[in-house]
């Protein structure tokens, strides 16, 4: 918006306009004071938590991890005795010479028998499957500790949106607050032919513009505040205060403690794994077994037929069609395309890293000019207060000096702002 300059007598209208640019300094310091003091009703830590403790995929892998616990008691139990318990009663009628031979039958038959057997010798076995059912309950936290991170980091930038949305909302109504004091002074101006009807009008349909654009503003954060609450779970549509939230740039990991490069050595010490249980197939083994009840195909001697018996198994592969080979060339390929996609995402991590430290730097560096542009206007604001006090200044040049005030201080919230996005990012990839 631009004004034409004329020269006012400020004499007859000190007394609104000290009135007026108190009533807007004020208003100045209060948002000033409400972008670094901001109301805590609900902060980002809340919908953080609200999101994890909502997400399925979340849940999902959870009940994953329990799957698995249990999957490991299972086997577990396979190791001890197996006891089962056996009946049969057969008879084979034999008509007229016609049936079956009472060699292999005996005719008829009545058992009841207990039977227990359990694998021995096979602690190296248990071992090796314990520590597979471990690494994929360590893949599969790690795969939840990474999506904690990513639905957190999603979480945070769509607050920040939400944020960036109402306070260009509320500098634009603190820009519309302002003309609106100035359409009063004015309109008594016109009036009184100190200044001009285009003046007037210009105001005019500055507010009206203004008031257009706060209205889109207020539906836009509206709008990106719902996406929040879908985001998180969340289905209270009240309309709740945001404030800018700190965040903190984490200390950088190693890669070994890195989530994202943990979960590749995990799928190493997994391949190492299934080659381990590979050759346990190949090793004998063996078990014991016993069984005890009644075994009788004479009714007449069922009493006698009470009995146990005992013995040991012995199990040795000898040709499987050098299957042991291929499962081992099988592993080789899988632990290349491992590598491949390490070295590919090592590469892809630093960079990603270095841009983003790189764009945190220049944020900063303009947040640092921003400051010192502050400092010079609210200089020239002093000054130039002085020369209105004496006549020599304008009331229109000096409400512009203060929305280009107002613009700056805008500017660098809106750095803040950016910074806290990238910070965002950073502590995702370092988590």
């Amino acid at each position: 918006m631009k004004f034409k300059k004329c020269r006012v007598n400020l004499n007859s209208h000190s007394t609104n306009v000290n009135s007026f640019l108190k009533r807007f300094l004020a208003f100045l310091l209060l948002l000033i004071s409400e972008v670094t003091v901001s109301a805590q009703d609900h902060s980002l830590d809340y919908y953080i938590n609200r999101g994890v403790e909502n997400n399925p995929v979340l849940m999902d892998l959870s009940n994953q991890i329990r799957s698995n616990q249990y999957d490991s008691l299972i086997t577990r139990a396979t190791y001890l005795p197996q006891i089962n318990f056996n009946a049969l009663m057969m008879y084979a009628p034999v008509v007229n010479g016609w049936g079956y031979s009472d060699v292999i039958t005996n005719g008829q038959q009545l058992s009841g028998t207990l039977n227990v057997n359990q694998q021995i010798f096979n602690k190296k076995t248990r071992e090796i499957n314990y520590q597979k059912f471990g690494l994929e309950n360590r893949s599969l936290e790690n795969s939840r500790n990474l999506s904690v991170g990513e639905l957190k980091k999603a979480i945070t930038a769509q607050y920040l949106t939400a944020y960036s949305a109402i306070m260009e909302a509320q500098f634009q109504q603190e820009i519309l607050t302002t003309l609106k004091e100035e359409e009063k002074v004015l309109k008594i101006w016109v009036q009184k032919g100190t200044y001009r009807q285009t003046d007037y009008l210009s105001v005019k349909v500055e507010i009206i513009q203004l008031e257009r654009n706060i209205r889109n503003l207020e539906f836009q954060y509206r709008k990106e505040f719902s996406n929040l609450n879908v985001i998180c779970g969340i289905s209270d549509t009240t309309l709740y205060r945001l404030s800018l939230p700190a965040i903190e740039e984490m200390l950088k990991r190693s890669y070994e403690s890195s989530l994202f490069f943990r979960k590749f050595m995990i799928d190493s010490l997994q391949i190492q794994t299934e080659k381990l249980l590979i050759d346990r197939k190949y090793k004998p083994t063996v078990s014991w077994f016993s069984d005890g009840g009644l075994v009788n195909n004479e009714p007449v001697y069922l009493y006698q037929n009470f009995g146990i018996s005992f013995g040991m198994s012995l199990s040795l592969p000898v040709y499987d069609g050098n299957q042991r080979k291929l499962n081992y060339s099988k592993l080789r390929v899988k632990e290349e395309t491992r590598k491949n996609y390490l070295d590919f995402f090592r590469t892809q991590y630093n960079v990603q890293l270095k841009q983003l430290k790189d764009e945190l730097d220049n944020v900063r560096s303009l947040a640092v000019d921003n400051a010192k542009q502050v400092e010079i206007v609210k200089m020239l604001i002093a000054q130039e207060r002085a020369e209105l006090n004496t006549g020599t200044l304008t009331i229109t040049d000096y409400i512009l000096a203060l929305k280009n005030l107002v613009d700056a201080t805008h500017e660098g919230v809106q750095y803040q702002i950016r910074a806290q996005y990238i910070l965002n990012e950073i502590n995702y990839w370092k988590q």
